[in-house]
């Protein structure tokens, strides 16, 4: 993904100017060994993202209405059965391995098709028939392995239908493909208090010849009870932000979110893609910081040691895990934490040199928590 150097030296900036109201909090740390985050009262949490970035973006910014069909016969084409179940069952040996409580799933895609498409001469009638379901998939690979997970929540995000090049003639078809964030839960988890919500802040795409459409993104949450203890358990994927107005809606969209989770009394545990880099630190990420001056801990900072699966010093980490406590100040009251990475790279280009973005992250905590029924 292309950057601007202009949008780089004004994030440092904005950053520079900020970095002053962070909180200075200096804590005690006491030793502790790793044999504690697998005792009784942990939580093993998991962010991940299931399909890979289909490109309907750049479908939708063709330079012209008649290379709009080109474009989306170009990303259909890269579709696979064969490709969504390798990386389904990728994920469920990430998955086998962790036995992760809860499961934050971001681009979780539905491709749907319609043949002979009406689209492009005006028809507005949706496409039904599914040509790709990525969460069946996985579900249908974790009971395989006799692991039993269960969807708790789902938020529809962007919903977009296009028109398809399918032959010659030329003939067309219709695509449409629909993006959720969903939350799986192990089966010896209690959910209830499920929550869902589309951020109010969204991009917008301007199409040549055609209304605009925009994309939007949201949220999902569960209280969840785990051994006793209960949280708040939140998924979520935020705008990219390649350019100055990417990282306006984002920024907006990580407010919306802050805002919503202020009166939380339970323990929050916060997951998803938020693109943005935490490796660039509190002066080089403004989301990265308004998270952490809303007094959210990145339990990546936390964990202890060196763990398998590291992620290499060109890694981004744009999937983060991170908690927050009803008990101030919040990162006194942090406990142990084991976290790697998971999931494959996918190289991107954001403010700087080339990079890798993880697929996910894999965490394991002990936190201060309350029992309330």
């Amino acid at each position: 993904m292309k950057s601007c150097i202009a949008v780089g030296l004004w994030m440092v900036a904005l950053g520079a100017c900020q970095v002053v109201a962070l909180p200075q909090v200096v804590e005690e740390r006491k030793e502790v060994s790793a044999s504690e985050l697998f005792d009784r009262g942990t939580l093993a949490v998991m962010t991940r993202g299931l399909s890979p970035g289909m490109g309907v973006e750049r479908v939708l910014e063709a330079p012209t209405a008649a290379e709009l069909p080109a474009r989306a016969a170009e990303m259909f084409g890269a579709l696979s059965h064969e490709a969504l179940s390798a990386r389904a069952r990728k994920l469920a040996d990430e998955i086998q391995y962790a036995r992760p409580h809860l499961i934050g799933l971001q681009q979780v895609t539905q491709v749907r098709l319609q043949s002979p498409g009406d689209s492009l001469f005006g028809g507005t009638q949706p496409a039904e028939a599914v040509y790709l379901d990525a969460l069946p998939v996985l579900l249908g690979e974790l009971e395989a392995r006799g692991l039993h997970y269960r969807e708790v929540a789902r938020v529809r995000n962007a919903d977009v239908e296009v028109p398809l090049l399918s032959g010659p003639g030329p003939t067309f078809d219709d695509v449409r493909l629909t993006d959720f964030d969903v939350i799986l839960a192990r089966a010896d988890v209690d959910v209830s208090e499920v929550r869902t919500g589309n951020y109010g802040a969204r991009r917008e795409v301007s199409r040549p010849g055609l209304e605009p459409v925009t994309l939007p993104r949201g949220w999902a949450s569960v209280a969840a009870k785990v051994e006793g203890r209960k949280y708040r358990f939140v998924s979520t994927h935020l705008e990219p932000a390649p350019d100055e107005e990417g990282l306006r809606v984002q920024l907006a969209q990580a407010r919306e979110l802050i805002s919503t989770l202020r009166g939380e009394p339970l323990p929050v545990v916060l997951v998803g893609d938020f693109n943005t880099p935490a490796n660039l630190g509190r002066m080089g990420a403004p989301t990265y910081r308004e998270l952490l001056l809303a007094d959210y801990v990145d339990v990546w900072t936390r964990r202890l040691g060196e763990v398998p699966l590291e992620m290499s010093a060109l890694a981004e980490r744009l999937h983060l895990v991170l908690v927050r406590t009803p008990v101030t100040p919040g990162l006194r009251r942090m406990g142990p934490v084991l976290a790697y990475a998971v999931g494959g790279t996918r190289e991107e280009r954001r403010f700087g040199p080339w990079r890798s973005d993880q697929d996910g992250v894999v965490a394991r905590l002990r936190m201060p928590t309350c029992t309330r029924n």
